[in-house]
């Protein structure tokens, strides 16, 4: 199922004569947060659509963009759910429907995130009636994992693209340009015709042929962001990491090369991992400085960073051309390439936030989840970021399955040390089975996982208090006790050892400044809370810290 592609360069096809080019509606629906819980991240700028607009315009087709989030940042409706109330920020459904080209042929929605489905539902509906004559068509990680799913509960979506979005699109407007059947394109999930050998009953869900990488990053055309509106995020200062100012999200790389069990990763990338050139990168950087007046970049890569060499040339690069930004890599990376020199290079560069995934600190955990690191070197590596003055956090998951307590306690030993080793901040979260990850199949075979809003928010709300526990042994409410008993050993210990950090971290909120995830969760929770709650300032990229002179690590 996740055997690698082979890889193609994307050849753009340009509208040739009359009739070739559609009118394509892209809409960014609006964002689903949960104030209630642990989960601090927001509204960002949506960069897959901005490339799949980039890449529908410059083949010739009509493109209006509907970025239902950006047009309507100060807008939060409350959605009641069975897991309790949620802020949806943005355009309502109606008014999202109202904004649609009534000429409009294809309608695609982008579809990232687990939670976002009942709404998504709720919109294809509404979508579906007032315009009956348009295609509409989902994309995105989740669209890639829980295309069944949705198929089977929402006739008036016609189709998900699976895995890397421009291809596939462009393939599909051609095909129904031309009125041929969406059989023959590749990487589209459909329902099968009345015809078709390969499904049982007609009407079913069903995957057409694979459909290959994209060999060239480069080639891609740079997001259609001229097409959003990005001013309103940057004015308000939203973005995926820390608040360190006006804020663009970017990607060097596509894709992962390792398959753990808990992710879906290989479901929209497989494991062939694609990078850009560093120069290339650095265009696009300084492009967003002189065009956005941006101060900092956060790398959206699933891996960023992989390997030493490219890091390192990709700091000379920043370095040389005097691009000042601060650089944040939010969504985790491996440890093994960022050494004692590697990290003096990208703190030199700009980066200034730099997160780890370890996952778990017990060894029989990691090799059941397939996580192949080695927390000796992970360890290692965050000695050498914290001496070369980088801001550090980690990711943990809790609650796995076949985590018994004596993985538990391994893990909670290794939270404990990487307090002493003076990590700045870690997220513990509950264990949620993702569509698409290996995890989810086994507990969807054993009849562990019913699709209802409970699992639907699961993701969201990254605690199991508010959800059901798939674990054998432990309840939500215990897995949830025992995530709050981690988060408080965990920075109890941090700051007892450091305490002027804990200082620091109350100077910063209540100056309306950012610099650590902790910073940019209490801002969070207090703008939550309250909406008067003053607007953050940025961080400049500033000095290395001093290292703190303590004992040996534990």
């Amino acid at each position: 199922m996740n055997r690698a592609l082979p890889l193609v360069e994307l050849r753009v096809p340009k509208a040739k004569g009359p009739g070739e080019a559609l009118r394509v509606a892209l809409i960014n629906p609006p964002t689903i947060t949960a104030p209630r819980s642990f989960s601090y991240y927001g509204a960002v700028p949506p960069l897959g659509l901005a490339y799949v607009a980039a890449v529908a315009r410059e083949a010739g087709h009509e493109v209006q963009v509907i970025d239902a989030t950006g047009e309507a940042l100060g807008s939060t409706l409350t959605r009641q759910t069975a897991a309790g109330p949620l802020d949806v920020t943005g355009l309502s459904i109606p008014q999202i429907v109202g904004a649609v080209d009534p000429q409009t042929r294809v309608i695609g929605i982008s579809h990232m995130f687990l939670h976002q489905w009942p709404l998504l539902k709720d919109l294809a509906e509404a979508l579906k009636h007032r315009y009956p004559h348009a295609t509409i068509v989902l994309g995105g990680e989740n669209a890639s994992s829980f295309w069944a799913h949705i198929l089977d509960h929402c006739p008036q979506i016609e189709a998900c693209v699976l895995g890397e979005g421009e291809h596939t699109f462009l393939r599909l407007l051609d095909a129904l340009a031309r009125g041929e059947a969406l059989t023959g394109v590749p990487g589209l999930a459909i329902r099968a015709p009345h015809d078709h050998p390969d499904t049982g009953r007609s009407g079913a869900p069903m995957k057409t042929a694979p459909a290959a990488r994209i060999a060239e990053l480069d080639a891609l055309p740079r997001p259609a962001w001229d097409l959003f509106p990005v001013d309103a995020y940057l004015d308000l200062r939203r973005s995926g990491g820390v608040d360190r100012g006006r804020s663009m999200p970017l990607l060097t790389s596509r894709g992962c090369p390792y398959k753990c069990s808990f992710c879906s990763s290989p479901q929209m990338w497989t494991t062939r991992y694609q990078r850009r050139s560093p120069e290339r990168v650095v265009d696009e950087i300084e492009g967003y400085v002189e065009r956005y007046a941006i101060t900092n970049v956060d790398l959206n890569d699933l891996t960023a960073m992989l390997t030493k060499d490219w890091m390192i040339e990709f700091a000379k690069a920043m370095i040389d051309r005097g691009v000042e930004v601060s650089i944040q890599l939010p969504s985790g990376t491996r440890s093994e390439a960022v050494d004692a020199e590697a990290a003096q290079w990208l703190y030199r560069a700009g980066v200034r936030n730099f997160c780890y995934a370890p996952e778990s600190g017990s060894a029989q955990t990691l090799e059941r989840i397939h996580k192949k690191v080695k927390l000796p070197r992970l360890r290692a590596s965050l000695d050498a970021a914290i001496e070369a003055g980088l801001t550090t956090h980690a990711s943990i998951i809790i609650g796995f399955p076949h985590e018994g307590p004596r993985e538990l306690l391994d893990t909670y030993g290794f939270v404990l040390r990487l307090a002493l080793d003076g990590l700045d901040t870690v997220a513990v979260m509950v264990f949620a089975p993702y569509p698409g990850s290996e995890e989810y199949e086994r507990l969807l075979a054993e009849g562990k996982i019913i699709h209802d809003e409970l699992y639907f928010y699961s993701s969201l709300l990254r605690s199991a208090g508010a959800t059901r526990s798939v674990h054998p042994r432990w309840t939500a409410e215990q897995l949830a006790r025992l995530q709050l008993g981690f988060l408080l050993s965990f920075y109890g210990l941090a700051y007892a050892r450091r305490p002027q950090r804990l200082v620091a971290v109350g100077k910063r909120v209540l100056a309306g400044r950012q610099e650590s995830v902790m910073d940019q969760f209490l801002s969070t929770k207090l703008a939550q809370l309250n909406p008067f709650a003053r607007k953050p300032k940025a961080a400049s990229k500033g000095a290395p810290r001093a290292r703190p002179k303590a004992a040996s690590p534990a």
